[in-house]
């Protein structure tokens, strides 16, 4: 074999004649790489001595070193075994372009590699002077990724993943880590025998992309290169917080802390109270005298990006337990029983509860305590919570214990001026009464009501007196109760009575005594006639005084001294004061008692008397 390849050999040579070797060159690589399993291009380019004429008939061959091998012919039952079906002439002879396509590529596949043109009617030469030879690699060449050296978060950005490759009809598939708009690849470009494909990407980083990769990955034909680029993000504070102490006493002080999560770091601070104050500047804040009621507090982190803001943190703050109370339903009936619960809001909570009667007796421990048997005397509860810092107790707190209406023995009539009952009611929820005659066939209706906490009083009155007995009946939701009670008659009636015939006594001897005047008169114009006579000689003065003078007597004759009254009478009014004076008035109420007075006024005083005529 070896030798039948060298006589090919010489006698290929021997048909290149000498003379004619100037005019031939071509231009190949010196080698390539090539991915196994992939294509690879050998670029090549060839002249020949044309001395101004023009060919048309051309026969490309590729050979390996010393023939060995067919690695291409243009009749294609001419290529070796090993490389039939997987080579391919690229290039246009014509255009004198020569390159060489092997796919598939095997790891001996190495070269080196030679071409020889045959043109009809000139000659055939073999560039031996010119080998290719091929570097077979199992892995590709890792990507180049490009990207600014610094981005902001928000804003968009372009970056370019280049490739190297070795088979430009033969492009790999480009995969990005990051999403984003994809360009399509830039023409190939020559790099010695490899060719630079670029890919760009446009995406919009954020602050989660601060530090991580942006790669970019070239498949071939199965096997993958991969390259990678560091992104620095910058972007505004964000993952605010205020970082103090898990707990603090009260009245004691707290230092905050505003950390933030930026880049780059925050250079400035801002701490604001709940309604928006701003309370002073700076990575920290100090609290004096820290109490329960410390309002929630935040900060602002700002850089050179922006800002942002924390949430309100409310300080834990350690206090004993206040706002104590007892805590039960909002009514028991009598007689049933009752659970009560001591609330409190304390910092911790409050881990021993005690219980207390009005006096300070303790009844019981634990955060509830039950109550048996109720009653409307049940006594106020209080409770006193306790915790690892303090004390505190509740007020008293009085059960509101329902009960049906009880009937107080105070309940009676008296009767004065007016005749009055009073009907008083103790009962929970407060009751309806309504008053009734001895045969419930009348309803009365109650003057006045008034209330004091559980007891009613109920008052019927009248000036026409009430019936010997009066019903007073009481019910609320839990019960009904009722009462007969005896009214005594109105004495006033009797006082009028008898008042009138006084009345009619004094107008008959008024009567008599006017009747009795008259008559003296009469009897005296005579005489008073003569004395005219004898005296018309007298002086007029002395007439018009003896007139005047009668003048006067009359009218003391008919006026008790401008009192109303007869003096004659003055005597009989004297014992008839003296017999009605000490009738004794029946007891009342403070508004009977001052009529009683007023009318006992009317009657000590001055009787209206009529004026003589």
């Amino acid at each position: 074999m070896v030798f039948c390849s060298c006589l090919l050999s010489l006698f290929l040579w021997l048909r290149v004649s000498p003379a004619n070797v100037d005019g031939w060159n071509n231009d190949v690589p010196a080698s390539v790489v090539g991915l196994s399993g992939s294509c690879v291009e050998i670029p090549c380019t060839f002249s020949y001595p044309a001395n101004g004429k023009t060919y048309t008939r051309f026969t490309g061959v590729w050979y390996t070193e010393n023939y060995e091998s067919t690695v291409f012919h243009t009749d294609t039952s001419k290529i070796s075994e090993a490389f039939r079906g997987r080579t391919s002439l690229t290039g246009d002879l014509h255009l004198n372009t020569c390159s060489l396509k092997i796919i598939s590529l095997r790891d001996s596949d190495i070269g080196p590699f030679m071409f020889r043109i045959e043109i009809e009617n000139l000659n055939k030469f073999t560039y031996a002077a010119k080998k290719v030879s091929i570097t077979v690699k199992d892995s590709p060449e890792q990507p180049t990724v490009s990207v600014k050296d610094e981005v902001t978060s928000g804003d968009s950005v372009t970056a370019t993943c280049t490739v190297l490759h070795s088979c430009p009809s033969d492009l790999p598939r480009i995969n990005w880590s990051h999403d984003g708009s994809r360009s399509s690849p830039s023409q190939p470009q020559s790099h010695g025998q490899w060719k630079v494909t670029s890919y760009n990407l446009t995406f919009t980083p954020s602050r989660e992309d601060h530090n991580k990769h942006l790669s970019c990955s070239a498949e071939f034909k199965g096997k993958t290169g991969t390259g990678y680029k560091m992104l620095k993000v910058k972007y505004p504070p964000y993952d605010v917080n205020v970082v103090t102490k898990p707990s603090v006493k009260e009245n004691d002080s707290a230092e905050l802390t505003c950390s933030s999560n930026s880049n780059p770091p925050a250079n400035s601070y801002q701490w604001f109270s709940l309604n928006g104050t701003l309370l002073g500047i700076g990575p920290t804040h100090k609290l004096e005298r820290v109490s329960r009621h410390t309002e929630a507090i935040s900060c602002t982190a700002i850089n050179t990006v922006g800002r942002n803001s924390s949430g309100q943190q409310k300080i834990n703050v350690l206090h004993p337990p206040y706002n104590v109370n007892v805590v039960t339903k909002p009514s028991v009936k009598e007689n049933d029983s009752a659970e009560l619960t001591c609330s409190s809001n304390s910092n911790p909570p409050a881990n021993s509860y005690q219980w207390f009667s009005l006096n300070g007796t303790l009844l019981g421990i634990g955060p509830t305590h039950k109550l048996e048997r109720l009653s409307r005397h049940t006594e106020a509860i209080s409770c006193t919570a306790i915790n690892t810092f303090g004390r505190n107790s509740s007020r008293p707190r009085k059960l509101n214990i329902l009960y049906p209406p009880e009937i107080k023995n105070e309940s009676s009539c008296q009767s004065g001026i007016l005749t009055v009952c009073v009907c008083v009611v103790e009962s929970n929820p407060p009751s309806e009464v309504k008053w009734f005659g001895p045969d419930f066939s009348k309803t009365l209706s109650s003057s006045s009501i008034k209330q004091n906490k559980s007891l009613t009083i109920f008052t019927v009155q009248s000036w026409h007196g009430l019936p010997e007995t009066v019903q007073c009946f009481a019910n609320n939701s839990l019960g009904s109760s009722s009462i007969t009670l005896e009214a005594p008659q109105n004495g006033i009636i009797i006082y009028i009575a008898v008042a009138s015939a006084i009345v009619v006594v004094l107008v008959g001897i008024l009567v008599y005594v006017v009747r009795r005047h008259c008559g003296n008169r009469a009897t005296r114009q005579p005489v008073m006639k003569n004395e005219m006579n004898e005296r018309k000689t007298s002086p007029e003065r002395s007439d018009l005084k003896k007139r005047a003078s009668r003048t006067k007597e009359r009218s003391q004759i008919g006026t008790d001294g401008g009192r109303g009254g007869f003096t004659l009478l003055a005597p009989f009014r004297k014992r008839m004061m003296s017999s009605f004076l000490p009738i004794a008035w029946p007891r009342a109420d403070s508004a009977n008692a001052a009529m009683a007075a007023t009318y006992t006024l009317s009657v000590e005083g001055d009787l209206p008397m009529p004026n003589s005529s």
